[in-house]
């Protein structure tokens, strides 16, 4: 195995680490946004009319807003920079015989 392809497999390997849990925070924080009302009413039947919450938006986590888009930043650089490498440093080395 060449040392590009390790070096290609363990950052991919690596982005995928960082970004599974990325992912699984920010379904949490989806599931948590949906809220149930029940109806509240007194022994006569009534309704009391409750006025309407207002839902103070959250920030994001900070391992959403700084890790994800890191990870992704740097998984394209090195994918990027293993491409040129190979284009450049490997590829421009061999040429075809024509037959």
């Amino acid at each position: 195995m060449t040392r590009s392809l390790r070096v290609l497999i363990a950052a991919l390997l690596a982005g995928a680490v960082l970004l599974i849990p990325a992912v699984a925070s920010a379904e949490d924080a989806e599931e948590a946004e949906t809220v149930e009302v029940a109806p509240i009413s007194v022994e006569s039947g009534a309704a009391i009319d409750v006025p309407p919450v207002e839902l103070v938006e959250e920030t994001p986590p900070w391992t959403t807003r700084y890790l994800l888009p890191l990870t992704l930043t740097l998984t394209v650089v090195v994918v990027g920079g293993l491409v040129i490498y190979y284009l450049f440093g490997i590829k421009a080395r061999y040429t075809v015989a024509a037959e």
